[in-house]
């Protein structure tokens, strides 16, 4: 049998110097240029068609629901961060549309008026969605956090129903001519076939690394996407045969497949939606971006490295070439949304799963992590190896010693940038108090350096010690006078703070050896750089 396979070369992460824009100045003495450009589509998990035929996009970590026009790739916002954390999506034939927030353990529903409610609760990791053939009966799968078959009510008035537990976290799944729901089990490798009614299990297909997601075509025959591997596998239902029509890059993380047998695969990491022809394999991207949500940003000897949500990336900052260090699924790479970095290493803070990866500068490969945490914001390395981390949830920095925190210092507002300076000390921004605060890494002890600084997330020292602040709400870079607290606008009008609620929790700052400010524009997945005029 012939296996029609394809790669996206289009997809490669490259950009130009020579399609950035400069962004005017707050004030005179510094021009913004943009090095990395990008879209304003964030990590785009779940995917769904609605009746006009256009697509709806979810994205849990920029916690919006998007629609992506399927024929020119245009994408605009529906549902805005917070409400719209999400994961996976239907849409009812009238057009209301359902969708799961894992964190919150929720299935939300937006009616045709606009309104946002809630219509089932306290299913912690709830993830995947689909309606029966009936587009009567809803079902919803936990993963990660959980693990179970549920069905509930889409009008949020019965209590849900346990259809199985412990299945090896179900993924997106459809039901089959049978009745039958098939799914991708990810902890197990394998695509099943479950009874809705008694959750009875049959094994339909094996040998699959990491299958996120399960679709029929026209025709009944079934599909599952593999987003460790990134193939596009058609599975002979009675043999559970597999053969590849279509290799895509890996972090492909859901499809949905139109009537005419054209597969819309999203990838998290990629920012995108390709559209692949099933019958020949041939595949166009709608939507792509090289930086799919760079939440934040850091500066080590003449390389930047992006923490992007869902991957971990370098930039030429003389080029604005963008490389790939680690990616979701086909990595141990978790969900990056803080980093520092030391000479030999990067630390990566996860808001999204509370973690700390500490990991391999160069290859990205895991040196050690910690669990457990709140919301960790970010974390900085410091000389002795201990990590200092801080939880804006909790208001405190912990000091972590091998895998044990403790509290360093409490009561510090909403504190999420970090940053050490020459003298060791820490400096650490609070969003919700508009303060800049230092920090004795030994002893805890507290000292306010300037307030009125509007909602600064994140803070760098320059290479001749001065300091500066990213104001994400006001979209502008701040010179912070370390002695009197008086600080001045360097930048204004930057796409920053896509993130707001309940504090700033995305855009980044940075400072290279040569004294140039790096920002990471969240909001258009781009980077700037801030120079003096003449530089």
């Amino acid at each position: 049998m012939t296996t029609a396979a394809i790669i996206i070369a289009s997809l490669a992460l490259t950009t130009s110097c020579a399609t950035a824009t400069a962004t005017s100045s707050g004030t005179t003495g510094y021009r913004v240029k943009r090095i990395v450009a990008g879209t304003a589509l964030h990590t785009v998990n779940g995917l769904a068609l609605a009746p006009d035929g256009s697509l709806l996009a979810a994205s849990l970590a920029s916690e919006t629901v998007s629609t992506i026009d399927p024929a020119t790739g245009k994408a605009g916002a529906l549902v805005a961060q917070p409400h719209g954390r999400s994961d996976d999506l239907v849409v009812t034939p009238s057009g209301e549309i359902l969708w799961t927030d894992p964190l919150a353990g929720a299935v939300k529903k937006r009616d045709r008026d606009g309104r946002i409610r809630t219509v089932a609760q306290n299913l912690p990791g709830v993830n995947s969605i689909a309606f029966d053939r009936s587009r009567k009966r809803l079902f919803v799968g936990q993963t990660f956090f959980a693990d179970g078959l549920w069905e509930i009510d889409p009008k949020g008035i019965a209590a849900p129903r346990l259809v199985a537990r412990d299945l090896g976290w179900l993924n997106a799944f459809a039901f089959g001519p049978d009745g039958m729901i098939y799914g991708p089990l990810g902890k197990r490798g394998e695509v099943v076939r479950i009874d809705p009614h008694t959750g009875a299990t049959s094994t339909v297909a094996t040998g699959f690394r990491q299958p996120v997601s399960v679709r029929f075509d026209s025709h009944d025959r079934l599909y599952t996407l593999d987003g460790a591997t990134g193939q596009l596998i058609r599975v002979d239902l009675a043999t559970g045969a597999k053969e590849t029509v279509a290799v895509l890059p890996a972090a492909a993380d859901n499809m949905v497949i139109d009537r005419r047998d054209h597969a819309y695969v999203s990838n998290m990491a990629d920012s995108s939606v390709v559209r692949v022809d099933l019958t020949t394999g041939a595949g166009r991207a709608l939507t792509k971006s090289p930086l799919a949500f760079p939440q934040d940003i850091a500066s080590e000897g003449n390389t930047l490295y992006i923490a992007d949500s869902t991957a971990l990336r370098r930039v030429d900052p003389r080029t604005g070439k963008v490389n790939e260090i680690a990616r979701r699924l086909s990595s141990e790479l978790q969900f990056p949304s803080g980093i520092s970095a030391t000479k030999r290493h990067l630390v990566l803070t996860s808001e999204l799963i509370g973690t700390v990866q500490v990991v391999d500068r160069t290859t990205g490969e895991p040196v050690r992590a910690v669990d457990g945490l709140d919301k960790p914001a970010d974390a900085v390395e410091l000389g002795d190896g201990s990590l200092v981390v801080s939880e804006p949830a909790t208001g405190r920095l912990l000091h972590i010693v091998g895998t044990t925190p403790r509290p360093l210092a409490e009561n510090l507002g909403a504190p999420t940038g970090l940053v050490l300076t020459r003298d060791g000390d820490l400096l650490v921004t609070d969003t919700t108090g508009g303060r800049l605060l230092k920090i004795d890494p030994k002893s805890g002890a507290v000292t306010e350096i300037a307030r009125g600084l509007g909602t600064p997330r994140a803070v760098a020292v320059a290479p001749d010690g001065a300091l500066v602040v990213l104001d994400t709400a006001a979209g502008q870079v701040l010179s912070v006078n370390a002695h009197d607290g008086q600080h001045r606008v360097l930048a204004a009008g930057l796409a920053v703070g896509h993130l707001r609620q309940p504090y700033a929790r995305s855009g980044g700052l940075a400072i290279g050896p040569d004294g140039t400010m790096y920002v990471t524009a969240d909001r258009k997945n781009s980077v700037y750089a801030i120079r003096r005029t003449g530089r």
